[in-house]
């Protein structure tokens, strides 16, 4: 009886741990979804970033209603909200590893496409698409950094100004390329009709491109996001494997009690 007790004190805390996971999965979801500024959206095509949001979205709220159900029966000795919760957990932690271990098997290929769809943006976008302008602006202003791979990306842009005859090729970088501290009439002296191979005031504008800028950020952080992706799975799976028990146990339990 003492280790049964335990035991639901223990699936209690768990299920505590996935809501608080849950409610801070689900602002995460939400904000990927409003805050198209949020350099993720380069990843993958806008309509299957939609598509790969709300399923996450979907899981989020699925975490979240497991969780509830699970300490509501592990407290009240409800087996039928214990075998609600054990199930949705199950198909939690499938669609969690089997995405890990996607995008771990494609990683080579998103980490192709991310480059490509930045690369597009600053060459071919850019000038055509409002939305995708500002959004692009904005990740060069907060992440600080300025075209793909660096600011001369921007001489390549299809709506480079042409020069007549004899004189040399010029192009625009935008100013969201400046830094924070730089004044606008210098920002537009460094940043406009620039001649093609001239050197560029890295005093004025950001030297690293986005998509560099991204990939050093996203390695850098590699080992967190296993170490703390990894500890999510595995408490999830301790929390499976105390329902499964809890759920079969509880039968036998009560009878006792009787």
């Amino acid at each position: 009886m003492g280790c049964y007790s335990c035991m639901r004190l223990l699936y209690v805390v768990l299920n505590s741990i996935f809501f608080v996971i849950g409610i801070v999965s689900l602002g995460l979801v939400t904000w990927v979804l409003v805050d198209q500024t949020i350099p993720l959206n380069f990843a993958q095509e806008p309509d299957d970033n939609m598509i790969v949001s709300i399923i996450y979205l979907v899981m989020t709220l699925v975490l979240v209603l497991l969780s509830i159900l699970g300490m509501y029966g592990a407290g009240k000795e409800v087996k039928w909200a214990l075998a609600v919760s054990f199930s949705l957990l199950l198909i939690v932690i499938v669609v969690e590893v089997t995405s890990g271990v996607w995008i771990w098997m494609n990683r080579d290929t998103l980490d192709e496409f991310t480059h490509l769809s930045v690369k597009r943006t600053v060459q071919e976008i850019y000038d055509n698409d409002k939305q995708m302008k500002e959004i692009l602006d904005t990740i060069q202003s907060k992440m600080h950094c300025c075209g793909a791979d660096n600011p001369t990306d921007w001489s390549r842009n299809k709506h480079i100004n042409l020069g007549i005859n004899s004189k040399p090729t010029r192009y625009n970088i935008p100013t969201s390329c400046c830094r924070e501290d730089i004044a606008p009439s210098l920002c537009t002296a460094v940043t406009q009709e620039i001649k093609m191979g001239e050197n560029l005031n890295f005093d004025v504008i950001f030297e690293k491109g986005c998509y560099v800028l991204i990939k050093e950020r996203v390695l850098g952080s590699l080992t967190i996001i296993f170490i703390v992706y990894g500890s999510i799975v595995g408490v999830q799976i301790l929390g499976l494997l105390i329902g499964l028990i809890l759920t079969f146990s509880m039968n036998r339990t009560n009878r006792y009690k009787a």
